[in-house]
């Protein structure tokens, strides 16, 4: 496991260089807001490394969300929308492994139901 979180590391590392450089290089690609694209997908690996699918794209999605939001200067009623979109989101899709565990179990223990939480 410690390979494969070094890689994604790595690959992290790669995306934010490359982005850096075509933001730097492309003079139609204004710098503000689109590094907050690149610093989205440089964490994407890592994050789906450590913390699955999900989360990963969660913060890719939040992250080029903002950096939407500032270019079209549509902030106040767009971030609104992008909270809504981020917790309908966490609603139907959010994988168990975010839920909670009962307490007094072993870390590698099997995730428990809401309702076996709160029993």
């Amino acid at each position: 496991m410690d390979g494969d979180l070094r890689a994604s590391k790595g690959v992290s590392g790669a995306i934010l260089l490359i982005g850096l450089g075509v933001l730097f290089l492309v003079d139609s690609i204004p710098f503000w807001p689109w590094v907050l694209v690149v610093i989205g997908l440089a964490g994407l690996p890592e994050s789906i490394a450590q913390k699955g699918l999900w989360a990963g794209l969660q913060g890719l999605v939040w992250m080029a969300g903002l950096a939407v939001l500032f270019a079209t200067g549509k902030f106040w009623p767009g971030i609104l929308i992008l909270i809504g979109v981020s917790t309908l989101a966490g609603a139907l899709v959010r994988p168990p492994v975010f839920d909670k565990r009962k307490r007094g179990l072993p870390a590698d223990a099997p995730y428990e139901d809401d309702d076996d939480w709160n029993a």
